[in-house]
């Protein structure tokens, strides 16, 4: 049975942050660093490396999170909506946010609506100089929940779909 739940029900949303470029010890080999510029180069739905790296020290002296392998990641201003699945564990600056799926979500579900939400996710943006998407926002959005054989069954159609464009 297919239900609804907000994205706060059926994910962990964490924000990005960017440590002081001012401190050389901040930054380094430890840690995948994704901004949204290095997103909208992207040509795959997947990302398992970035072109900057913060230590664990700048992870953990900054509100950047780590983002484990396999969930989604958003931008979330400048623009709203690029969209990729992490191969690899990765932090994020400000710019965006990391979305892990909880029990009973699969990441290409997910990953799908996202992408089918791109509009709305831009109409909930708010901002002067340019859109920001907060994170109380994301929460709020809705998602159609059905079960994981039915998500899979639609992710397969969705890949099948994608893959014949391409």
């Amino acid at each position: 049975m297919w239900t609804k739940k907000p994205l706060s029900e059926v994910t962990t949303i964490l924000s990005g942050g960017t440590p002081k470029s001012g401190v050389a010890d901040y930054w380094g080999n430890d840690i995948r660093w994704l901004t949204p510029k290095d997103m909208g180069r992207m040509s795959s739905k997947y990302i398992s490396d970035s072109d900057r790296r913060i230590s664990q020290l700048g992870l953990d002296k900054s509100s950047a999170k780590l983002i484990l392998k396999n969930s989604v990641i958003l931008s979330t201003r400048a623009p709203i909506g690029h969209l990729a699945i992490n191969t690899e564990p990765m932090a994020t600056n400000q710019g965006c946010r990391g979305l892990i799926p909880k029990d009973n979500l699969d990441t290409k579900f997910l990953y799908y609506f996202l992408l089918g939400s791109v509009s709305l996710l831009n109409e909930l943006g708010t901002g002067a100089i340019f859109k920001e998407l907060s994170k109380t926002a994301l929460e709020s959005v809705v998602i159609p929940f059905p079960p994981i054989p039915e998500q899979q069954r639609i992710v397969a159609i969705l890949d099948q779909a994608f893959a014949d464009i391409e």
